[in-house]
């Protein structure tokens, strides 16, 4: 979504004698002059900012029959080219060096004013998006209309309570998203827990995020590990993610369940709010969610695949092209640019 930009208060609209000067001179030169203009107007507000401050992502997002999304590596000069040809653990330890370069954490405070950004409706930036309900707040910060989320939970992060003034894996944007207070109330320090419909605490105790949001979620729980792998952990271990005993301690860094989130994943596949959000967190902090930008990452990382496995595979002239999403990609850059 193209930023608006306020004009100078200092410009001043020509004098009529500016005017007839300007009638004066040549075509040609006219023609010369408006080239310059434009040209300048397009470095000013679209190339200096957006050509040279941004490392290119190349977009992954179809999936096959089975839920499984393509992969294809990315090019020189591409924010994962580093990543390319790694699995399982070497994948983490690329992807947590790319995150981590560049990677400036806002405070706990400053949050607030980013996410009135980061979570803005994608037709109405005069509101955010709140997370599990999908409820509208007015975006601006009031401290009653939202409150910010921990979609990996605050007690679960293996420290104590985060402060305002915190620089840590308790201020990171990704983590944190705009949520109505009662529902924040409700879901307190949880663990997800499999549902349908909207969200809902479970007779498990847990927490259903609902349909809409659960690929969200399992997307901010898979980024945290691998930005703080030496501290958090992902888990399948019920016992263990239902233990509460060491809440804000080291121990008690634990989030899960693993499985179902990476179905989650699947069913509820990357959309326009959440590459959007993505790309202001980046101008905000520096670096990105990759299972956003390359879903395919999360099958390479847990669930036992190779690059090789998922290769979308070339159409036919009797299958559909994925030409229309490729160039609904294009578009969505255009726009958020």
């Amino acid at each position: 979504m193209a930023k608006k930009r306020k004009t100078s208060s200092k410009s001043k609209p020509l004098t009529k004698k500016q005017i007839k000067t300007l009638k004066k001179l040549p075509l040609p030169i006219l023609i010369f002059l408006v080239l310059i203009v434009g040209v300048f107007l397009i470095w000013q507000f679209y190339l200096k900012d957006n050509l040279f401050t941004k490392k290119p992502v190349t977009y992954s997002a179809s999936q096959n029959e089975e839920g499984f999304y393509y992969y294809e590596n990315s090019k020189s000069g591409e924010y994962y080219f580093n990543a390319n040809d790694k699995e399982k653990e070497n994948l983490v330890n690329a992807l947590n060096s790319i995150l981590k370069n560049g990677f400036t954490p806002t405070s706990y405070a400053e949050a607030k004013t980013a996410l009135e950004k980061a979570d803005a409706k994608l037709d109405d930036p005069s509101k955010v998006w709140n997370i599990y309900d999908g409820v509208d707040a007015p975006a601006v910060w009031d401290s009653t209309s939202w409150h910010r989320e921990h979609v990996w939970p605050n007690a679960r992060l293996g420290m104590p309570r985060v402060t305002e003034s915190g620089r840590n894996q308790g201020s990171d944007l990704h983590n944190l998203r705009a949520i109505t207070p009662r529902v924040n109330s409700s879901r307190g320090d949880r663990v997800f827990t499999n549902g349908s419909g909207s969200n809902h605490t479970n007779d498990d105790g847990g927490y259903y995020p609902g349909d809409d949001h659960k690929g969200d979620v399992a997307r901010i729980i898979f980024y945290m590990y691998v930005m703080y792998p030496d501290i958090l952990t992902l888990t399948d271990d019920l016992e263990l993610l239902n233990d509460t005993t060491h809440h804000y301690k080291p121990e008690g860094a634990r989030m899960g369940q693993l499985s179902m989130l990476l179905k989650w994943h699947k069913e509820d596949p990357v959309d326009a709010f959440e590459r959007r959000r993505n790309e202001e967190i980046y101008k905000a902090q520096g670096n990105r969610n990759p299972f956003i930008d390359k879903p395919a990452f999360a099958h390479l990382i847990w669930e036992n695949k190779s690059a090789s496995d998922l290769i979308e595979p070339t159409p036919t002239e009797n299958e559909p092209t994925t030409y229309l999403s490729h160039l609904y990609t294009f578009h969505y850059v255009l726009l958020i640019s």
